[in-house]
């Protein structure tokens, strides 16, 4: 079951990939960064939602600058 999801500009539209954990939707949100991609947020497709279930454009971009100097 697909949990997660990550939003992201392509163009004038705002377009939503799935994805199945919340690691899985963080590296996909990475990897869209890396192609200079505007990534809006990431959060839970489905329930209620608690910390950390909401992820804003802000901390994407704080986690991939850990992961770049991490890896």
């Amino acid at each position: 079951m697909l949990g997660w999801y990550v939003s992201y500009r392509a163009g004038a539209t705002t377009v939503m990939s799935l994805a199945k954990s919340r690691d899985e939707a963080i590296s996909a949100a990475c990897a869209l960064l890396d192609q200079k991609i505007n990534v809006q947020e990431i959060g839970r497709v489905l329930g209620m939602r608690g910390p950390g279930d909401l992820i804003d454009s802000v901390e994407i971009r704080t986690l991939h600058v850990m992961r770049i100097q991490t890896g």
